[in-house]
């Protein structure tokens, strides 16, 4: 009984330490999608000279989620009639929990959504080089932190397992 209540506590501590280093493996490759997302809607609006409904339902079906789900509801509520900026605003924020972005991430793109759609297409495409920039910044954070931060959660969930059942036992 005493071997079986040691293994529980051992793979529920190890179980929350790859919890918590999924989370530093995933906000760079977010990042890394939403810089893409950003070149393919800069390519739609200056080059397509797409509507922006149009763009973000390309981008949705183009784009993995939790992602791609910004752009589809920014789609889904520039349809209901709601304005561009608050569209997005809405978007990010009814995503922000699904995606592994922090809130400096998170800032980035509501900064951006302020411009969205109210510019002209060039002034667009250059708020849209500046969050680029800005998100490309935060990648090489984010993976210089995954790097140093994976390997340190998943030891420290088995260690910490360890720990508490020689402790307890």
């Amino acid at each position: 009984m005493k071997l079986l209540g040691a293994l529980i506590i051992i793979s529920s501590s190890t179980t929350i330490g790859f919890i918590i280093a999924e989370q530093y493996l995933l906000r760079p490759k977010q990042l890394r999608e939403l810089q893409t997302a950003l070149q393919m809607l800069e390519t739609e609006i200056s080059y397509g000279v797409t509507p922006l409904p149009d763009a973000f339902a390309k981008l949705a079906t183009s784009l993995s989620a939790p992602i791609s789900t910004i752009f589809q509801v920014a789609q889904e509520e520039l349809d209901s009639g709601v304005i561009a900026e608050e569209a997005w605003q809405r978007a990010v924020n009814a995503t922000y929990n699904q995606t592994a972005l922090v809130s400096e991430d998170i800032d980035v793109l509501l900064d951006f959504g302020y411009n969205l759609g109210q510019t002209s297409i060039d002034d667009q495409v250059k708020y849209m080089n500046l969050a680029q920039h800005k998100l490309d910044a935060l990648y090489q954070q984010a993976f210089t932190e995954k790097e140093e931060k994976v390997k340190l959660w998943r030891y420290l969930g088995v260690l910490v397992g360890v720990f508490l059942a020689i402790l307890i036992f």
